[in-house]
């Protein structure tokens, strides 16, 4: 997404993006790449992740002010972003 230009490369770091994903209850995973890509992304889309933990469970995913979190402003572009090409891929 970021080579296509659909997103800035700062937006989504791969440590988000694993803290994102480790809050993904099991039972979303377990059937195909795509069905497993479509499951967790639809349920990220509608989950409350407000209290989201980082992956080292030491921090919140978001917090608007701290240092070591994530901006869900960001997320939310991120997924919004990542639902419309997967939709128009």
């Amino acid at each position: 997404m970021i080579d296509k230009k659909l997103i800035v490369p700062d937006l989504a770091p791969s440590y988000f993006l694993e803290g994102l994903l480790s809050n993904v209850p099991n039972d979303r995973f377990g059937g195909t790449e795509q069905q497993n890509f479509r499951d967790t992304l639809d349920w990220l889309w509608k989950a409350d992740r407000s209290k989201f933990a980082c992956a080292n469970d030491l921090h919140y995913l978001f917090h608007a002010t701290s240092p070591v979190t994530w901006r869900s402003e960001k997320c939310d572009t991120f997924l919004s972003k990542t639902v419309d090409y997967w939709n128009n891929a």
